[in-house]
């Protein structure tokens, strides 16, 4: 049993938050963000992770840490995914990426189906509890 470490970061519009769909991934919305890579510190992935995913550049005095979250990982039996998730303004337009075949814009009201099983379990139920979110 592995645990995969992430950051993603947390754009809302509207009472809803920001997932993109990637193309190895293209039935399920997942948070903005990846994995850090070696000697990179959790903001700087961030920045490389928006810039990548949707093109966008991260305010970095608007960053915030919200919360750390664990659940299982999508589609991988035995494998948890561990969040550390950060608040923040994007700078710019989101569009998706080489990497990303569609954004979207989620609250606890959407299609359920369509997210990844850590957001419709332990993310969203957070946002919404403290406010983030519909």
């Amino acid at each position: 049993m592995g645990i995969i470490k992430k950051v993603a970061l947390a754009a809302f519009k509207d009472k809803k938050l920001l997932q993109v769909r990637t193309h190895k991934e293209s039935h399920v919305f997942f948070t903005l963000g990846g994995k850090p890579e070696k000697g990179e510190c959790e903001i700087e992935c961030l920045k490389r992770e928006v810039k990548e995913e949707i093109g966008c550049g991260l305010d970095e005095s608007s960053i915030k840490f919200l919360t750390e979250f664990e659940d299982v990982a999508h589609g991988k039996d035995g494998v948890f995914v561990n969040i550390k998730m950060y608040e923040g303004n994007l700078i710019g337009s989101p569009k998706p990426s080489s990497e990303v075949v569609e954004i979207g814009y989620f609250d606890t009201r959407s299609d359920k189906k369509n997210l990844s099983t850590i957001a419709q379990r332990t993310i969203f139920p957070w946002l919404k509890a403290h406010g983030y979110i519909n």
